[in-house]
């Protein structure tokens, strides 16, 4: 959809401009026309089942990191620092093109030097396409939101295809 004040290109449903902040959320919107875009369009992160994110702090040692997530079954880790604000993520394909090496030393590699900073955020009522969106434009698997009761949870990718799975024509 282009925004009517400044014709950036925004993703269908986004309620303010990427580009300006204009409000979009007047202008319509087209009808889904599939099941499958339908579901993409209304149903909400919230309803995705995210799991709760794991932390760890800049300071921290990478190799803590990578236990963690290993232990946990998990890609990546959101970083704290000591008020609590998220000011990265740490993913595995970070540590494999950041810290992986023959002469990489994990212990002595703070999670700060190879971590993403800033990592995008959105809302439990983001819609799925929003998400998607944001995946696709940013190259990300995992995207950080906050839920209704402050937890911070971690959608990725396979969330999202596995919650939409059902949906999918199969001709």
């Amino acid at each position: 959809m282009l925004c009517p004040d400044c014709r950036a290109e925004n993703i269908e449903g986004e309620e303010v401009c990427e580009a300006c902040g204009a409000d979009l959320s007047a202008l319509k919107l087209p009808s889904a026309a599939s099941e499958l875009e339908e579901h993409l369009i209304q149903d909400r992160l919230g309803e995705v089942g995210a799991p709760e994110a794991l932390d760890v702090a800049p300071g921290d040692p990478v190799f803590l990191a990578v236990h963690f997530m290993r232990d946990k079954n998990i890609e990546c880790v959101l970083v704290r620092d000591e008020d609590g604000n998220i000011v990265g993520i740490l993913t595995e394909r970070d540590i494999l093109l950041k810290a992986a090496g023959a002469k990489q030393d994990l212990m002595a590699m703070a999670v700060k030097d190879i971590m993403s900073p800033d990592p995008v955020m959105l809302r439990e009522g983001d819609t799925l396409a929003v998400a998607m969106h944001k995946m696709s434009v940013g190259g990300f698997r995992h995207i950080p939101f906050v839920a209704g009761d402050g937890t911070t949870l971690l959608v990725s990718i396979q969330d999202v295809f596995r919650h939409v799975a059902e949906f999918i024509p199969r001709d």
